[in-house]
């Protein structure tokens, strides 16, 4: 076990050296991070390098057990490097629509804090879709934060000067994998002769909010999330007001920072941020009606009667153009609750990705499949499940 350690403590080290061949980080209050008992640190999630920074870096400060979606910590050799820093795998969103296994994960959390584990989580949950965080009722941190034990500390942390990397979706609209970008930024290391690597600096901000949290995990979801996106949307010298901040709260959006990519030549010169990214609240705010007049009206009905069901207030103040994360303030396990009840209660429902289901026209849509985007089955061995007898067939 020892031995194992010492691998993995070498391992780090490794990685930090190339990761500090390209980013400059810079790491303020960090005497914060010493403590007798359990850490909960809370970062926003600028881009797919953050991560790695953070766990790279902070490894001489404290370990860290992240939260991390199952699409990574599946991944053959990477699973096995998860697991050594005892990383806590969360259900993907965008693949399942399964809110009590995501309910589950916040119990382990919970439990991994009471075993004196230092927890690392994201509570958007996603990297930037712009340049700002947006937590809209997302409730992760919230339930952790309710059950967490009595003794731990909680500190924020916010990182800037990511927003433009080749990682961000200000980049490339997120187009890229994270494989793909991995073996790219390898590409670039070498070819700029490990040394000459141009660099990015990272800042790095941390925070003691322990009081704070106590006092806010006792208000409302919303409360709760505002609080946490006053911090990450501070003024810096990268940043200028957004639009969607609240009446009376200076907020701020950090604009896209490129840094070329090599010594030799300045690949990032007339590169410009995306307009709009799929999935940020301008995109959201941008949402398609449809034509339902064919539509049978108790489809319509029996959506919004659960969604009212769902959201505690009364369906008339739902209507199908209502817009289920900014007006009806749908969080990700509303979103995967009322995706399963489509898909069981509508035979011929379609199966759209969950992050389309912007407005309650699109769910009436799914209801009848009528959706645009249409996520593609799974190959199914039909033979195999005949001789299981697990064949059914799918009654109108």
């Amino acid at each position: 076990m020892i031995k194992f350690f010492k691998t993995m403590k070498l391992i780090i080290l490794i990685y930090k050296f190339f990761l500090s061949r390209r980013y400059k980080v810079e790491i303020k209050n960090t005497e914060i991070l010493k403590h007798n008992w359990p850490v909960l640190l809370l970062p926003n999630h600028v881009a797919l390098i953050d991560p790695q920074i953070l766990m790279t870096f902070f490894d001489k400060y404290l370990r860290l057990s992240p939260v991390a979606s199952e699409k990574f910590f599946n991944v053959p050799v990477l699973k096995q490097v998860m697991q050594a820093v005892g990383t806590i795998p969360i259900w993907e969103l965008q693949a399942w629509a399964d809110a009590e296994k995501v309910k589950k994960v916040f119990g382990e959390v919970t439990k991994a804090l009471e075993n004196w584990k230092n927890i690392l989580i994201y509570p958007s949950w996603e990297i930037y879709k712009q340049g700002f965080e947006s937590i809209i009722w997302k409730q992760a941190v919230y339930n952790i934060a309710k059950n967490m034990p009595e003794n731990t500390k909680v500190v924020w942390l916010r990182q800037r000067w990511l927003w433009g990397s080749m990682w961000s979706k200000a980049y490339d609209w997120g187009k890229t994998g994270f494989f793909s970008l991995f073996w790219k930024w390898v590409f670039y290391i070498f070819l700029n002769l490990i040394f000459f690597v141009p660099k990015r600096k990272v800042n790095i901000e941390l925070e003691d909010i322990t009081a704070q949290i106590n006092l806010y995990k006792n208000m409302s979801l919303g409360e709760f999330n505002k609080y946490l996106e006053s911090f990450y949307n501070k003024k810096s010298p990268l940043s200028q007001p957004f639009p969607q901040g609240e009446k009376g709260v200076e907020s701020f959006e950090e604009k896209a920072n490129f840094i070329k990519h090599f010594w030799f030549y300045n690949d990032v010169k007339n590169k410009k941020e995306p307009e709009v990214i799929e999935g940020s609240l301008k995109d959201l705010e941008n949402a398609k009606s449809h034509d339902l007049s064919e539509i049978d009206e108790s489809v319509k009905n029996k959506i919004i009667e659960k969604i009212a069901l769902i959201k505690e207030i009364d369906k008339k103040n739902i209507s199908e153009n209502s817009r289920l994360i900014i007006d009806l303030f749908f969080d990700s396990l509303d979103l995967a609750e009322i995706k399963s009840f489509v898909q069981a209660n509508f035979p011929w429902s379609s199966n759209p990705p969950i992050w389309d289901l912007k407005t309650v026209w699109d769910l009436i849509i799914m209801a009848v499949w009528k959706s645009e985007n249409v996520e593609e089955l799974k190959p199914c061995d039909w033979k195999e499940f005949k001789e299981k007898g697990e064949l059914r067939e799918k009654l109108a």
